[in-house]
């Protein structure tokens, strides 16, 4: 009938040491018509997704997507999750003062050694922005400018 992803359902149970008959209870339904749904012998209502989405204590889109069977991107069970390695030593960046200019072309030098040509567009743009001190570029915008009511409602 159903293609739900049982398994995923089962797993998150265990994951949060509950039992059917603790999402049943929670539900206000018989074990067996619980078990019969998460088996994908009978449909999921949209109430009861409600429910077992706060049962679970996880996101209601997720629950949703793993009741069609079709989940994608990060939460897919196959995709490892991404490790931003913050233990890592950080990279020393190139700077330019790290410019070598040398027959008239500029040059940058790798870590063992040797020199490698800058690309010709290395440094065009520098100094065509100027960002205010105290502006941060990766705050919400203000609704209350006039500028953003007009960029998003002419």
């Amino acid at each position: 009938m159903a293609t739900i992803d049982s398994a995923w359902f089962y797993q998150m149970l265990a994951d949060k040491g509950s039992s059917l008959r603790d999402m049943a209870r929670f539900m206000g339904l018989d074990p067996s018509a619980v078990s019969r749904m998460l088996n994908g012998e009978r449909k999921m209502s949209a109430d009861e997704q409600d429910d077992v989405a706060a049962f679970l204590g996880i996101n209601l889109e997720l629950v949703a997507a793993h009741r069609r069977g079709q989940v994608y991107g990060f939460e897919e069970s196959k995709q490892e999750a991404y490790d931003p390695a913050p233990d890592a030593a950080p990279v020393k960046m190139f700077t330019k003062d790290d410019i070598i200019y040398k027959d008239g072309k500029r040059w940058m030098e790798t870590a063992d050694g040797t020199l490698v040509e800058l690309h010709p567009a290395y440094g065009c743009m520098a100094g065509t922005i100027t960002v205010m001190p105290g502006v941060d570029l990766t705050a919400p915008m203000d609704w209350d400018e006039e500028w953003g009511e007009k960029l998003y409602n002419e």
